[in-house]
């Protein structure tokens, strides 16, 4: 899967105001290869939120999952969950994890510090 173009993100601050934050955001070795990441969020939240990461240096957004529960994966304000990067296998470089609305993938709700994809993840 190719990434999709260039998205002029409105936002790209850690909590864009809607009650969501990325708290920790790795990748982790295995078949599939996943990235493993943990968010906050309150009653204010969206109900949903799609997953994508962005390339740093292409600015390119690769949709990894189209709609998350936001309160189905935790609790307690908390949630954790995995997304498979395989579609990044032939694509290494430096990514950053985003949260995005469900119904427009340029409106960002948070974003996690930058991390590698090695060829060598895979």
């Amino acid at each position: 899967m190719a990434p999709f173009p260039r998205l002029a993100f409105r936002s790209s601050s850690q909590d864009s105001g809607n009650g969501l934050s990325i708290t920790s955001a790795a990748v982790k070795k295995g078949s599939p290869t996943v990235i493993k990441y943990s968010w906050k969020f309150h009653d204010k939240s969206p109900k949903h939120f799609a997953v994508g990461v962005v390339d740093v240096s292409s600015n390119d957004f690769t949709l990894l999952e189209s709609a998350v529960e936001t309160r189905a994966h935790g609790s307690n304000g908390q949630g954790t969950d995995t997304e498979s990067i395989e579609s990044l296998k032939k694509y290494p470089g430096k990514y950053v994890l985003v949260l995005v609305d469900t119904d427009d993938y340029g409106n960002r709700f948070a974003t996690s510090k930058a991390f590698q994809v090695k060829k060598s993840d895979f």
